[in-house]
């Protein structure tokens, strides 16, 4: 592949997995920012409007850990909108299935032993990394990490200067 940006793809079913390279900049932070690469941007007056999520309501099926998870990311996400919703659901969603599987391992043991008395993992464990896989992959796709917010433009990390330091230290001293 040539670019600087390759797709990695999985063997088994042929879709992008990962993208090496630096992630894209939204097309919001270039406008914002002037357009410093003056690459062409969309058309603004053909970008449509998306309602924001607001107060959505709280699905009745979802368990103690979903209910927990959709509250705090309605709350908090206030740049996710409704088209954002099913992805959220399936986040609350396997988020019970882990709380399910913690409670479950629990209450077992991580190697089983057959008849025999030959040793064999615990399905629950590869379930659970399956599903903590999963719930990682739809935390990011709702920028919902510190890594994706700031790729998204949302958040960044500013480390106070020596001189923003000082001038603190003064303000508690004072």
């Amino acid at each position: 592949m040539t670019g600087r940006i390759r797709h990695a793809l999985h063997i088994s079913g042929g879709e992008s997995a990962m993208v090496a390279g630096r992630p894209p900049v939204p097309t919001e932070r270039k406008r914002r920012l002037g357009n410093p690469g003056q690459r062409a941007l969309p058309d603004a007056t053909r970008v449509v409007e998306v309602a924001p999520l607001g107060g959505a309501e709280l699905p009745a099926h979802l368990g103690p850990a979903g209910r927990d998870i959709w509250q705090r990311v309605v709350s908090g996400a206030v740049w996710l909108a409704q088209t954002d919703m099913p992805t959220l659901l399936l986040l609350a969603e396997k988020t019970d299935r882990r709380d399910d599987f913690l409670r479950r391992l629990a209450d077992s043991e991580p190697v089983l032993y057959t008849e025999k008395n030959y040793a064999y993992p615990n399905p629950l464990v590869g379930m659970l990394s399956t599903v903590e896989t999963e719930i990682a992959k739809l935390l990011a796709a709702l920028g919902l990490t510190p890594t994706d917010r700031a790729r998204m433009g949302l958040a960044e990390v500013k480390a106070k200067s020596a001189f923003e330091e000082m001038l603190s230290r003064r303000k508690e001293t004072s």
